[in-house]
């Protein structure tokens, strides 16, 4: 029964990480592309002392609306420095969650959630392969 619930674990994370990864695509292909410019580094401190550096990027749509967003990855070191450019896509009518075209940024969580679902896929999977080759050969 286990190996079950892994093996639907595995197949459900692996629907979600296909449909993070259309949603990106889309986006990518029909959104509005420009430059966003790292305006400024919030700097994050953990309950331990640690800091972390969020970018806050700055952009112009093209209906001349300025929007500064906080990228939703905070690094130590930081990843970005202010007054580096980025590519931005957002879409016209909800300019305010832009999708930062990085590997990270636009598949990171649709790769993370696929390398789950395989390891699922793969031990639930391979209970129900042993037991037909067990079944098989072994009785």
């Amino acid at each position: 029964m286990g190996y079950l619930i892994t093996f639907t674990i595995g197949v459900i994370l692996l629907l979600l990480s296909f449909y993070l990864f259309s949603n990106a695509n889309n986006l990518i292909q029909t959104g509005n592309r420009t430059n966003a410019v790292v305006e400024e580094l919030i700097e994050e401190r953990s309950k331990k002392g640690k800091s972390t550096y969020r970018p806050i990027f700055r952009f112009t749509t093209i209906t001349g609306k300025e929007i500064h967003y906080s990228y939703g990855i905070a690094s130590s070191p930081p990843d970005w420095k202010v007054g580096e450019t980025a590519t931005i896509v957002y879409r016209t009518d909800d300019p305010e969650n832009p999708l930062v075209l990085t590997y990270f940024g636009a598949f990171g969580w649709a790769v993370i959630l696929l390398a789950v679902a395989a390891v699922l896929l793969i031990i639930g999977g391979g209970n129900y392969v042993f037991n037909l080759y067990a079944k098989q050969f072994l009785v």
